[in-house]
């Protein structure tokens, strides 16, 4: 009888061992590599603008209108949820953890927490990765076409999605309430074999997590050079002045998640008149084919 307690209190601990596995908050082993980290976007809590973020339209699909980072056709990022996405590049940088490929769902709300990663790689659009506009068929060939391939030596793969629950009993782990905004499943690539699901690592943890990031900045910001992407000054009132040393792309958005300005070809040094704009934080998302940079600006009255 003593040995069947023993044995069924080693069976308790085992299993508690495993749930509590599940729960990942030390990320080192993220940088060995081999690994995919399945996301769901960042904080998007809808509402009607212009005080929310936006709530998903039904107009036709031929309107694109889950890929408009426009309130008035889908939800946002809230601008809780842009902090949570840099918090997740900022972990990232800080230990070193790194990403050879990123894809996306369409839905802007996921590209721009891909975009906010700040990983500097192109970001693939996936219909895969997309809602339910597609069929669970196709989203489940997509993950496994995206997840399954072993990245290169000692680098990991990102896709960005939603939370939704879908037959595949491998990747339902990505389905709300599962998981929250900003939290990621992670999963271990392995040779000629579907990935093995590891755990999941919460919103709370890539915040926590890059706080060590910020306070380094904030202790050299003093010393530090001039960086070689300025936009100035910040806060701003009436005129904006944007300088690259070479051709970016440059987005501005605002906290609704419209588009202010969307220039291809931003050389130099540009200067904007924000003297109308809404008193409010933005951000100036800069592009090209060799990385992608975001900073944000303040706006006053």
């Amino acid at each position: 009888m003593s040995r069947l307690v023993s044995l069924s209190l080693c069976l308790i601990v085992v299993i508690a061992a495993q749930a509590f596995s599940q729960e990942l908050q030390d990320l080192r082993f993220l940088q060995q590599g081999g690994y995919t980290l399945i996301f769901r976007h960042s904080s998007a809590p809808g509402g009607l603008p212009p005080t929310g973020t936006g709530n998903d339209t039904s107009v036709p699909q031929d309107s694109l209108w889950w890929m408009r980072c426009d309130a008035n056709y889908s939800r946002q990022l809230s601008f809780q949820g842009r902090n949570e996405a840099m918090n997740i590049g900022r972990t990232l940088k800080r230990l070193n953890i790194r990403v050879s490929r990123i894809a996306s769902s369409e839905f802007c709300r996921c590209y721009e927490t891909a975009v906010l990663m700040n990983t500097g790689l192109p970001i693939l659009l996936s219909p895969g990765l997309t809602m339910t506009l597609y069929t669970d068929a196709l989203r489940t060939r997509t993950i496994d076409s995206l997840a399954s391939p072993i990245p290169p030596q000692g680098t990991n793969t990102v896709l960005v999605t939603h939370g939704i629950t879908f037959g595949d009993t491998l990747y339902n782990r990505i389905g709300a309430p599962a998981i929250d905004w900003s939290d990621a499943v992670v999963y271990r690539n392995r040779t000629n074999a579907r990935p093995e699901f590891v755990g999941f690592v919460r919103r709370a943890t890539w915040n926590q997590l890059a706080t060590g990031i910020v306070a380094v900045k904030q202790e050299t910001a003093q010393q530090a050079p001039v960086t070689e992407i300025t936009v100035a000054p910040n806060p701003a009132t009436e005129m904006l002045s944007l300088r690259t040393p070479e051709q970016y792309k440059v987005r501005i958005i605002n906290q609704l998640g419209q588009v202010l300005v969307d220039d291809e070809s931003l050389t130099d040094n540009r200067q904007l008149n924000i003297e109308d704009w809404a008193r409010g934080s933005y951000t100036v998302i800069f592009s090209n084919s060799k990385r992608t940079v975001s900073q944000r600006f303040v706006k006053n009255q």
